[in-house]
């Protein structure tokens, strides 16, 4: 896990120290919106968090793997491949129980660097934001 100190800025871009921001929903406190979450997530794979991501993804996700040692893995390999450079939110909306947020990834690795965009769902279970699927833009 990336070092990060309570003071630091938030590696989610939003301005805020870090024990004010993401901090929270890495140790367990719900995200009260979608971009909350996407931020948190974001800050999670910068930072190794790995079992916010999987603690944060819907159980009907494409994305969830039903063998949790190897989709913990393959998370962990993602965080460790990437430098998480910046996010920025485009639009975030959420009615009822659906958010949708709008978002660009800046990610460099292996001496390259991408912009990676996406509108993500996510959807609110038992109280909770979870991530649910998203299409790449």
């Amino acid at each position: 896990m990336a070092d990060i100190a309570p003071n630091d800025p938030c590696r989610c871009d939003s301005g805020r120290k870090y024990k004010k921001c993401c901090w929270l929903a890495h140790e367990g406190q719900p995200s009260p919106t979608p971009e909350a979450l996407m931020r948190s997530r974001y800050s999670a794979y910068a930072l190794g968090r790995v079992e916010h991501i999987l603690r944060t993804t819907h159980p009907d996700s494409p994305h969830r793997e039903e063998h949790a040692g190897r989709w913990r893995a393959d998370v962990r390999a993602f965080c460790e491949s990437a430098s998480f450079d910046k996010l920025e939110i485009l639009s975030a909306d959420e009615r009822d129980d659906k958010g949708m947020v709008d978002f660009r990834a800046h990610l460099s690795g292996n001496g390259k660097s991408t912009v990676m965009a996406e509108r993500s769902l996510f959807l609110k279970v038992g109280g909770q934001w979870l991530y649910h699927s998203g299409v790449r833009k």
